[in-house]
């Protein structure tokens, strides 16, 4: 079995404030495919940007707001 990474993509999505996508694969086209999965309508311009991919413990913090 492949090794999962994390690819995250930051400062995306933005309306009010920017927002953050993930997801856990083993390349970071199977990412691509599972976010269209979770989401079919998100914006082509966000997929192409590349992610971070993290492949060693690392944490993330997102504050909220409007």
């Amino acid at each position: 079995m492949k090794k999962l990474k994390l690819y995250v993509w930051e400062d995306v999505l933005e309306d009010y404030t920017p927002g953050i996508m993930f997801a856990l694969a083993t390349s970071v086209d199977e990412a691509r495919i599972l976010l269209l999965r979770k989401c079919s309508f998100l914006p082509d311009r966000e997929l192409r940007i590349a992610p971070r991919c993290v492949e060693k413990p690392e944490a993330f913090i997102v504050w909220g707001g409007g």
